[in-house]
C-alpha cells in the first residue's frame, strides 16, 4: 500500500521541472527575450506573489492561468506599472518559472534543488518529532521537487545566495518540496550600495497532511533556521526587504516562534500593518483580505543610512479583476523610496 501511494505521488510530481540554480551561492540567470531597463530611479517596489505552479493533476488549469499572469507582467510594463521585483512561491513548473521571460524581467535567481538538502539528521530536532515519520504523507522521501522560490528583477542581481532546509526538517506533504530561502543583491540605480531582498515559503499547517502540533513543530524550527541565515547573509547596515508566503496566519504557536529574536527580520516593519496604521489608509477589500489571511506578507529594514522608506501597498490582480482566477492567492505590491 505504501508503494501505491509513493508511486501516485511521483506521478503526480513527476511533471514538476527542475530550475537552474547550483549549490550555494544562487545563480544568477539572465531571462530570455527580456530588455535591460535604461533610465535610474530612486524608486523600487517589490511583489510577493504564490503563483500556485502546481502540475496537473494536483492543480488544475494552471498553465493557462500562468501564462495570464505573465501577460498581466507584460501589461504592466507597458504602462511603466510593472513592480521592479517579483518574489515568487510555487513556482514549481516550466511555465511558472516562464514568467520573467514573459513579463519582461531580464534577471532571475532561484532558489534551492532537492541536491542542496541536507540528508543528515538535523541535531537540533526533536529526537521524537524525527523518530514519527509519516511515511504516507510525503515524510521521509527525501525531496522530489525544487523550491519554488523565484526573484525576477529589472535591475541586476549583482550577487546571491540560497539555503535548503535539510530533508527532515518539514512536515507532511511539504517534505516533498525543497523548502528554504533564496536571497538577491539588487543595484538600484542611483543607489551606492545594493539592496537586499529575499524570499521564502515555510511550512503549510492543515494543508500538510499532518496534525497541527507536528506542523508547527517543523514551523519552530525553520523559523529558527531563516533567522540565522539572515544574520549571516545579511549587513545589519544595508537595507532589506523580505518577502514570501509565511503561511504565519493566526496560529498562536507560530505567531510566537516569529516574534521571538526581534522577529523575523529584526528591527523591521511589515509592509501592510505600517500602511494599515496610517490615518490616511484607503480603504481596500484586496489589501485586507491579504492582510486578514496573514500569509503573504513583506519585511522591509532601513540600513544604517536610513534610504528604505514605504510609500505605498496595491495589489495589482485583486479579486474584481479575477484575481483569485489566478492563483489562491492575491500578490501585493510594496513600493518604496531610496533617499
Amino acid at each position: 500500500m505504501r508503494m501505491l501511494r509513493l508511486a501516485a505521488v511521483a506521478a503526480v510530481f513527476s511533471v514538476l521541472a527542475v530550475n537552474v540554480a547550483g549549490g550555494a551561492p544562487a545563480a544568477v540567470a539572465p531571462v530570455t527575450g527580456a530588455s535591460v531597463p535604461g533610465e535610474p530611479s530612486s524608486e523600487l517596489s517589490v511583489m510577493t506573489y504564490n503563483v500556485k505552479g502546481l502540475p496537473w493533476p494536483v492543480a488544475l488549469g494552471r498553465s493557462s492561468a500562468l501564462l495570464e499572469i505573465g501577460r498581466r507582467f507584460r501589461h504592466l510594463r507597458a504602462q511603466g506599472k510593472q513592480p521592479h521585483v517579483v518574489l515568487l512561491q510555487e513556482a514549481f513548473i516550466p511555465e511558472a518559472k516562464a514568467l520573467g521571460a514573459i513579463g519582461g524581467y531580464p534577471y532571475m535567481v532561484t532558489g534551492p534543488q532537492p541536491r542542496d538538502s541536507s540528508a543528515v539528521p538535523t541535531p537540533s530536532l526533536d529526537q521524537d518529532f524525527r523518530a514519527r515519520v509519516h511515511w504516507g504523507k510525503g515524510e521521509g522521501e527525501g525531496k522530489w521537487v525544487d523550491s519554488g522560490l523565484v526573484i525576477l528583477s529589472d535591475y541586476p542581481i549583482v550577487a546571491a545566495a540560497k539555503m535548503a532546509f535539510p530533508q527532515d526538517a518539514c512536515a507532511g506533504y511539504d517534505c516533498l518540496a525543497t523548502k528554504g530561502v533564496v536571497l538577491a543583491r539588487i543595484k538600484v540605480p542611483g543607489v551606492d550600495k545594493p539592496v537586499t531582498v529575499v524570499d521564502t515559503h515555510l511550512n503549510s499547517r492543515h494543508a500538510s497532511g499532518v496534525s497541527t502540533h507536528r506542523a508547527n513543530e517543523a514551523y519552530v524550527w525553520q523559523i529558527g533556521a531563516l533567522r540565522q541565515f539572515i544574520a549571516e547573509k545579511v549587513d545589519p547596515g544595508s537595507d532589506v526587504i523580505f518577502g514570501g508566503d509565511f503561511n504565519l496566519g493566526h496560529d498562536s504557536d507560530r505567531l510566537a516562534a516569529a516574534a521571538q529574536g526581534g522577529g523575523l527580520l529584526p528591527g523591521s516593519h511589515e509592509a501592510i500593518a505600517t500602511i494599515w496604521g496610517r490615518a490616511d489608509t484607503p480603504s481596500d477589500t484586496d489589501l485586507n483580505f491579504v492582510r486578514d489571511r496573514a500569509k503573504d506578507k513583506e519585511y522591509f529594514r532601513a540600513g544604517k543610512r536610513a534610504q528604505l522608506h514605504l510609500t505605498g501597498v496595491e495589489v495589482p490582480f485583486g479579486a474584481g479583476a479575477g484575481g483569485f482566477s489566478l492563483s489562491d492567492h492575491l500578490g501585493f505590491v510594496a513600493d518604496f523610496k531610496l533617499r
